[in-house]
């Protein structure tokens, strides 16, 4: 296995359960090990994946399914 980290900048404000369920719904997507949102920073969300499973668009386009607006910021 070969994991990759992304971070998806979102621009929303999110309280504690949409963190939650963003969280959830991103760890839905194929291949996600880990998806965690800062909560200091609460803008960000960490991805640890494996590509050969899984495709970053996918994982975004899972916030984004949410109505949540947000990026991939590259590493």
């Amino acid at each position: 296995m070969s994991l990759s980290d992304l971070v998806i900048h979102i621009d929303e404000s999110l309280n504690e359960t949409e963190m939650q369920e963003t969280e959830n719904v991103a760890s839905t997507c194929a291949g996600v090990v880990s998806a965690h949102i800062n909560h200091h920073h609460r803008h960000l969300m960490l991805v640890a994946y494996d590509p050969s499973y899984g495709f970053s668009s996918h994982i975004l386009g899972s916030v984004r399914s949410l109505g949540l607006h947000g990026q991939l910021i590259g590493l």
